[in-house]
């Protein structure tokens, strides 16, 4: 029961990937601004689903506050950004860079795990972890006037981990 419900999990990430890829492939200066309120909704919902899984899961009996701990990050940052949000738009790329780095610890983290325990083929989870500190770091040393670039890239990204998660979901529900 508990691995179809971090399935069903994996599910509500891949969607909400999607649309943030969606979001940063079609963003302009205009909409920056208004990306900021989805952005808030988006790390809301995942904040909120996080909390909710830690507690579904009873991930508190193994001494494991990952969940919970992403799931405050997350609420925390929906609220900065809401309050916030003429300083923030000068500090996303910060922001996104953060995210992408949690993205690739998760890659990594994955990685390892399907290296030791199955024959599953990887490689692809590291190569990702990899994409994501590279951009993440473009986004830290240089987010000036090319934010949009990164932005587009980052979307393109996370529209293919998106994909991913939603193939691995495929995968466990056909077995």
């Amino acid at each position: 029961m508990v691995k179809r419900e971090a399935n069903f999990s994996d599910l509500l990430v891949s969607i909400l990937y999607f649309v943030l890829g969606i979001v940063f492939l079609a963003a302009t200066d205009e909409l920056i601004k208004t990306f900021n309120y989805i952005l808030v909704c988006i790390c809301a919902i995942i904040g909120v689903i996080q909390f909710i899984q830690f507690f579904i899961n009873k991930k508190y009996k193994d001494n494991n506050y990952t969940d919970l701990l992403m799931a405050v990050v997350f609420i925390w940052v929906s609220l900065i950004l809401y309050v916030y949000y003429g300083f923030m738009i000068n500090i996303l790329p910060i922001l996104f860079s953060l995210y992408l780095f949690v993205m690739a610890c998760d890659m990594l983290v994955k990685y390892i795990h399907l290296k030791e325990s199955s024959d599953v083929k990887s490689i692809k989870y590291l190569i990702l972890s990899f994409i994501a500190i590279l951009v993440g770091l473009l986004l830290i040393f240089n987010p000036g006037s090319v934010i949009l670039t990164y932005l587009k890239i980052t979307g393109g990204y996370l529209i293919f981990v998106a994909i991913l998660y939603f193939m691995d979901y495929v995968k466990v529900i056909k077995r």
